[in-house]
């Protein structure tokens, strides 16, 4: 059973294969690609804008217009610009004289406190003495005096009605009493009167003295002192403190006023943003050409007067007029395996496939883009009469490698052999098949070039050939 399912599939194989004679003709790679051409120099047009986001186009050259050097290339809506400009204008002019003002005042306030500390001291101080003088010294004094004072007036009131009654006795004794006695009678009397009522006034103004005016003394020199005593410790605690936050206050002041200023300033330096110029003679573009791809799509097709900006992403570039023009293109993984720097070849232009003109690989990247294909340069030598811009596009065959009478056979005919290595079937006599290691090189289309195992004129099967 074994034995004829193995038959089986040989016939099965030999329904499906060939047989090839191997012969050594000459061999070359020649991958073809497009590729555009692109200037090795391009400036990238973008709005470096910090500050201000919006920048709406008003006038716009088309695209790929040649100017001359200072022509305006772009010229931005700066309307609402200015509007921002004026404002940041007087926020910096305010921010510098509230910092004036903030510094004249903390300046002030530094003097200022030792003198309102130690005036806060000497009234706390005198507040103090004047209560211990008075609860200890005056009071009593005071009322000393007051006595003294109301028996001053009683002992004066008793000395007039002693001499009242003494003139009275006197000018009894006569038995006329002339006017002028009478008189001096009636004073004394008037005397004595005055002075009775000077009596009562002073035990009024007395007893006033010691049970009101006194005690209400006390309390208020008591208050003060123990008012300038807590006024003299909040004094020494708050103000350094206000002191302090007036400090705060002034480096605040200093920041906001150095923010504003450099607001102004960033603000200022974009205002020739709104217009752009071209730096030199050449070609304006929309879109960015940059690692080799020149870049439209929607948002460079999108440009055009009214439409909105994006600032710090390009969004045209600049191409000078004297910028040599190379040939960018990305290949893939397998074709960037052939391409070296100094590789020559040949390209022609779309549309113009009767002018050929000799290319040279100057560069290939040695690592793959985000979208997995590698950058591939070519130098250009391109014909006098031959018109060409940056943006058109070409199409290249480079010579990547070249053999003369190597052995070269189909790929399909060739099988890993399981050990890293390959092999080929060959067919000897009386129909025999034969497994041969073989070593290979170059592998371009359906050819692969075999450096060693096999030789001219032998049979090889080529599995569904």
């Amino acid at each position: 059973m074994k034995v004829t399912f193995s038959l089986l599939l040989c016939l099965c194989a030999s329904l499906f294969a060939d047989s090839h004679v191997v012969e050594t003709s000459d061999f070359s790679v020649r991958p073809s690609f497009s590729a555009t051409l692109l200037p090795e120099q391009a400036l990238a047009i973008g709005i470096p804008a910090k500050e201000w986001a919006t920048f709406t186009i008003v006038e716009i050259l088309p695209h790929g217009s040649k100017v001359e050097k200072d022509q305006v290339l772009v010229r931005f809506d700066d309307e609402s610009y200015l509007k921002k400009l004026r404002d940041a204008e007087s926020a910096a002019q305010a921010g510098k004289l509230t910092m004036a003002n903030a510094e004249a005042d903390y300046i002030s306030d530094e003097k200022y406190l030792p003198m309102q500390l130690q005036s806060s001291k000497i009234k706390a101080m005198e507040a103090a003495e004047a209560w211990d003088f008075f609860r200890n010294t005056r009071r009593n004094n005071e009322i000393i005096e007051a006595n003294l004072g109301l028996r001053q007036t009683e002992l004066r009131l008793e000395s007039e009605r002693e001499e009242l009654l003494q003139l009275e006795k006197m000018y009894k004794a006569d038995d006329l009493t002339e006017n002028t006695e009478e008189i001096i009678l009636k004073r004394q009397r008037e005397t004595v009167k005055a002075y009775e009522i000077t009596l009562e006034l002073a035990k009024i103004n007395h007893k006033r003295k010691l049970e009101v005016s006194l005690p209400r003394e006390a309390v208020s020199l008591e208050r003060e002192a123990q008012s300038s005593a807590i006024a003299r410790k909040e004094h020494e605690q708050n103000l350094p403190r206000n002191l302090e936050l007036k400090r705060i206050a002034l480096e605040d002041s200093r920041v906001n006023a150095k923010r504003s200023a450099d607001a102004l300033a960033a603000l200022q330096a974009e205002r020739e943003l709104f217009v752009i110029k071209a730096p030199a003679a050449g070609y304006f573009y929309y879109g960015n050409m940059q690692d080799g791809r020149w870049t439209t799509g929607d948002p460079a097709k999108a440009i055009a007067p009214h439409a909105v900006v994006a600032p710090k992403r390009p969004f045209a570039v600049f191409v000078p007029a004297d910028a040599k023009l190379l040939m960018e293109t990305s290949v893939d993984e397998v074709t960037v395996r052939l391409m070296k720097a100094g590789l020559r070849g040949f390209a022609t232009m779309t549309g113009q496939a009767d002018a050929s003109y000799p290319v040279t690989v100057a560069a290939v990247a040695s690592t793959p883009g985000l979208d997995g294909r590698f950058r591939v340069t070519l130098a250009a030598e391109y014909p006098k009469n031959l018109p060409v811009v940056a943006g058109m596009t070409a199409s290249a065959q480079i010579l990547a490698y070249e053999a003369k009478s190597v052995i070269t056979i189909p790929v399909k005919a060739l099988r890993s052999n399981g050990e890293g290595g390959w092999e080929v079937e060959l067919q000897e006599a009386e129909n025999q098949i034969k497994k041969v290691s073989v070593k290979r090189g170059k592998t371009w289309g359906e050819k692969v070039e075999i450096l060693s195992g096999l030789q001219k004129d032998q049979t090889i099967i080529v599995p569904g050939a």
